[in-house]
This record gives structure tokens, sequence and C-alpha cells, in this order.
């Protein structure tokens, strides 16, 4: 079962999926990057391929304004609303059952931290984090975590554990 690992929310189990395509965030994975990321108080997240909300969640319980979580599954998504329903009922957050490319193209307003966890092997780093760029505020931090893969660009932070690696990017346009 996944746990809520630090703030408002810590301890609180998510529900899962059985899901073979559904590879939610590992504890370790996690941990790490919110510590990286943080602090979290009063930024708007955009989580791209939410999943059932690990990310998102966590963002919340760590201080987080508000949370947009993209999920086009409809079987994950409804465990997504559940997971949000259950623990997050008065946070500011809205739930978007849609492609990711879809909602991008229907995007209307700028974060301060887009996250993505795609399925491995279905994007590029280089095409999303273009894609992206348009709704991330100067300053702002665009995350991926993806199978590890070698990456040319020198403005990244990547980060290792095991044959998954996450790349972090920062808006400075």
């Amino acid at each position: 079962m996944i746990t809520i690992i630090a703030g408002k929310y810590r301890g609180r189990k998510l529900l899962g999926v059985s899901d073979p395509g559904v590879r939610p965030t590992l504890a370790r994975v996690k941990k790490s990057v919110m510590q990286i990321l943080e602090p979290f108080g009063g930024i708007d997240v955009l989580d791209l391929y939410a999943g059932i909300g690990t990310l998102g969640i966590e963002a919340l319980s760590r201080g987080a304004r508000s949370v947009t979580a993209v999920e086009r599954n409809y079987s994950v998504f409804r465990i997504l609303q559940n997971n949000f329903e259950k623990i997050c009922n008065t946070d500011d957050y809205r739930l978007v059952k849609m492609d990711v490319h879809h909602h991008l193209a229907l995007e209307d307003r700028e974060y301060d931290l887009i996250l993505a966890d795609p399925p491995y092997h279905t994007e590029n780093f280089e095409a999303l984090k273009t894609a992206v760029l348009p709704y991330l505020k100067k300053g702002g931090i665009f995350c991926m975590e993806m199978k590890k893969t070698p990456l040319e660009a020198r403005d990244i932070r990547i980060k290792l554990y095991g044959k998954t690696q996450v790349v972090f990017w920062r808006n400075s346009t």
C-alpha cells in the first residue's frame, strides 16, 4: 500500500490499482524527489500522468496551494478521484480525465511546478518539456520520472534510482 510520507496527511494510505500499466513512484524515489523540490508552501502544481495521485497528494500534504491532476485511464482515474476525495477533500484540487497533450492544448494557467510520470517509453523528455513550457511560470520547475536514458541537455539535473531517473529543469525564461 502507498503511504503519504510527510506533511499534514503523513501516514494516510492511498488506494492502489492492479493495472500492470500503472507504475506508482517508489517510496524512496518519491521521498527524494519531494525533498529536492521543497518547499511546497503556496505553489500551484500540475501533475501529468497522475495515476492514483501519489505525487499530487504528497505535494498538497506538504503545503502546495493547488494541484491539477491529469489522468486519461478511466479505471485509474476513478481511484485517483477516490484518493483525492478521501484525503484532500478540503484542499484546492482539480482532476481532469483526459489525454495529457489534449489537456495541455486546453490549459489556460501557469504553474510553479509541473510533475510528469508517464508510462516508460511513451514520452521524450525534450518533447514533453517543450509541450509544458507555456504553462510553467518563470523560475518554475519541470520534473519528469522516466526510464534511465542518456540526455544531452546541460541545463538539467538528473537523479538516478536504479533503472529509473528523475530529471529536473528550471524555467529561466
